[in-house]
């Protein structure tokens, strides 16, 4: 939630934006919750580290607690923060928040980089452009990276990974940097009283 604070809290007061009191009062609620959350884990392994093994668990469940506090608050995203494909291409969003505004366009089926043109997979995209169709594309392309990955696993051909060219490099030495007063630049004194 301090993620989404800081979010609203920048327009609001560069565009001097009255908050009803509620809102205030909701938000407070919240980051409290937020900062609880933090703390308890923080808590936890804490205990354990201690030798208290059992309050772990006990901690995490509250955590949990909190979490679907958070989730109820913020269910909804259907039609939030809606961002059309013409917004997006005049903002200069990429990535997920430009696939989530109807434009079909990733970098790796354009630009065919690395082995993406040899394995198979598709962009993922939707063109509703609110907080879910973001979630949705996110999730999807989490989905079509286990796909590339399996794929390059089961292709990867055998042979070198690195530029053997690159090793000539290492033998060349500043011999500057050897002499005996950079030997011990970074070294700090140790004060013995």
């Amino acid at each position: 939630m301090f993620t989404e604070a800081i979010t609203v809290n920048g327009p609001e007061q560069l565009g001097n934006i009255q908050v009803p009191k509620r809102a205030s009062y909701i938000r407070a609620i919240m980051l409290e919750l937020s900062r609880i959350a933090s703390h308890l884990l923080w808590l936890g392994p804490f205990m354990a580290d201690i030798g208290a093994q059992t309050p772990f668990f006990y901690i995490f469940r509250e955590r949990e607690l909190i979490y679907d506090l958070f989730e109820a608050a913020t269910e909804r995203v259907e039609g939030v923060g809606i961002i059309g494909a013409e917004e997006a291409l005049n903002w200069g969003l990429s990535g997920p928040m430009l696939r989530a505004s109807g434009i079909q366009w990733d970098l790796r089926k354009v630009d065919r980089y690395e082995c993406y043109d040899e394995v198979d997979w598709e962009v993922q995209w939707q063109k509703e452009g609110d907080s879910l169709a973001r979630y949705l594309v996110r999730i999807s392309e989490m989905t079509e990276s286990i796909k590339i990955i399996q794929q390059a696993l089961e292709g990867i051909p055998g042979g070198p990974y690195e530029n053997l060219e690159i090793r000539r490099f290492d033998r060349i030495k500043d011999p500057e940097w050897n002499d005996f007063e950079y030997r011990f630049i970074s070294k700090k004194p140790s004060l013995y009283f």
